[in-house]
């Protein structure tokens, strides 16, 4: 009998209850990684989910995941296949168990019962949510709204997070079983994927994936620049380097777990005192954790056009005006400087502000008129940090089928972007063809007509924004 330590989004070897629980198990381990490989295929709205930064991000974490088991005398094996296929085949030549992560997404679930299905027992354990699934402080049906939710967390001076386990324990080695015939590994595929992108150092989401890099950035954030100190008041800032945590794309792969992330703040409280700023960031880390229950609690509704709304609605159709729009959003060719900055950002570095991913969802559902999940989908394909409940739960929520829905947000493309982007220093970076006009210029850039499309070598926008848009102040 081995153990499979089937590793998804949880790539680290610190704070990792995945080897902890192989280690109590006493049987030989084989570390492993697989690539699903209908994420290399386009889904219903026409989308694959990995775009080249996140390629680029995903290869690096596996680097360096590598490298850490490799310190402790695992080889881990990387794939592209069907997790199922996979683990079953291996079975059937060697008798196994596998512990992995709780399931995030309902794909996932269905992964883990078919593989308990075909006689493999699954060791599933908690490693994406501060709070454990058997310890859960609501009673009954799961809350209905963010507010209600963390209402409940905090009750009695919650929530109450485990200590991370620190360090991996000692583990045995096993050799793992040859892998089906025609089976790709994940390395050269990424490496196709990403092509020529290469990281610019001058962008402001430059910090390369893995555990390793991960625990430098916490430390730095927290405690050498002590960036958390300003963090409510710059955290909807569009560019810079400290204006936020920059610790998405981390969680969203396990390179650092959720509780590590959550006793690095308090111990930065203990040492410089809490205050609003410090709250804030566990107070966006509770955001993540209600989209994660909530997921689980809702499953594949999560995913459909009403979403868990009882709203009754027909996803828009995708039509020749509709595809025109859409076109232009892929393109980064809308029209609207601060759409397609925001756009231009996310097709270079695989991120986007908190601030610029609002707007952004707002733009395409609001005003473009498109089924939100083309959005999310296009999110999922791009972003280093995607988080399948984060990402999905937000879209909804924009949309006006989510948790607490008023029929959708709309946010001004143009007050936004005034508000800010005082100096206008991220359009210029990312529209540097605009650079040499006043930002005045650039606000009414968003309303250009047909006419004026020659003035520039800029596209005309591709929908007209309402008047009130052009009250920014």
């Amino acid at each position: 009998m081995i153990t499979v330590v089937w590793f998804r989004q949880d790539l680290r070897v610190h704070d990792q209850p995945l080897l902890h629980r192989a280690a109590a198990l006493g049987a030989p381990v084989v570390p492993l990684y697989v690539l699903p490989a209908h994420w290399t295929v386009p889904g219903p709205e026409g989308e694959d989910r990995l775009g080249a930064p996140k390629s680029a991000f995903l290869e690096e974490c596996l680097a360096d995941l590598s490298l850490s088991l490799e310190a402790l005398g695992l080889a881990l094996v990387t794939v592209v296949a069907s997790p199922v296929t996979l683990l079953d085949d291996w079975h059937q030549r060697e008798p196994l168990q596998v512990v992995t992560a709780e399931a995030d997404a309902p794909e996932e679930a269905q992964a883990i019962a078919s593989l308990r299905a075909r006689g493999l027992t699954v060791h599933e354990v908690g490693s994406r949510t501060l709070l454990a699934a058997t310890a859960l402080p609501w009673q009954g049906t799961f809350p209905a709204t963010f507010s209600r939710f963390r209402r409940q967390v905090e009750r009695h001076s919650g929530p109450f997070v485990d200590r991370p386990e620190g360090k991996p324990p000692a583990l045995g080695s096993a050799l793992a079983p040859p892998v089906p015939a025609g089976t790709k590994g994940v390395a050269p595929v990424l490496a196709q994927r990403r092509a020529g992108w290469q990281r610019c150092d001058k962008d402001y989401f430059s910090l390369p994936g893995g555990e390793q890099s991960a625990r430098q950035w916490l430390q730095r954030y927290l405690f050498d620049a002590r960036h958390i100190a300003h963090y409510k008041q710059t955290r909807n800032q569009l560019i810079g380097e400290g204006y936020s945590s920059r610790l998405s794309a981390a969680l969203a792969w396990g390179c650092l777990s959720v509780r590590q992330i959550w006793h690095a703040i308090l111990e930065y409280e203990q040492h410089y005192g809490a205050n609003s700023h410090s709250y804030w960031l566990r107070f966006e880390l509770l955001w993540r954790e209600f989209f994660h229950w909530s997921l689980r609690e809702h499953g594949v509704q999560s995913f459909c056009f009403t979403g868990l709304s009882d709203r009754q609605a027909e996803p828009p159709c995708l039509d020749s005006l509709a595809q025109r729009r859409w076109l232009a959003w892929q393109s980064a060719t809308t029209g609207l400087p601060f759409i397609d900055a925001s756009l231009r950002e996310l097709l270079a570095t695989g991120y986007v502000s908190n601030r610029g991913r609002q707007v952004l969802a707002s733009f395409l559902v609001q005003d473009l008129g498109l089924d939100w999940r083309l959005g999310a989908r296009w999110f999922e394909r791009h972003l280093v940090d995607h988080d399948v409940a984060s990402n999905w739960g937000n879209w909804a929520y924009i949309a006006g089928y989510g948790h607490d829905a008023r029929g959708g947000r709309r946010f001004s493309p143009t007050r936004e972007w005034w508000r800010h982007d005082p100096d206008a220093s991220y359009l210029y970076y990312w529209l540097p063809e605009l650079a040499g006009l006043s930002r005045a210029a650039c606000l009414e850039c968003h309303f250009r007509s047909v006419d004026q499309y020659h003035e520039l070598a800029y596209p005309a926008p591709v929908i007209s924004l309402p008047d009130s848009d052009r009250v920014v102040s």
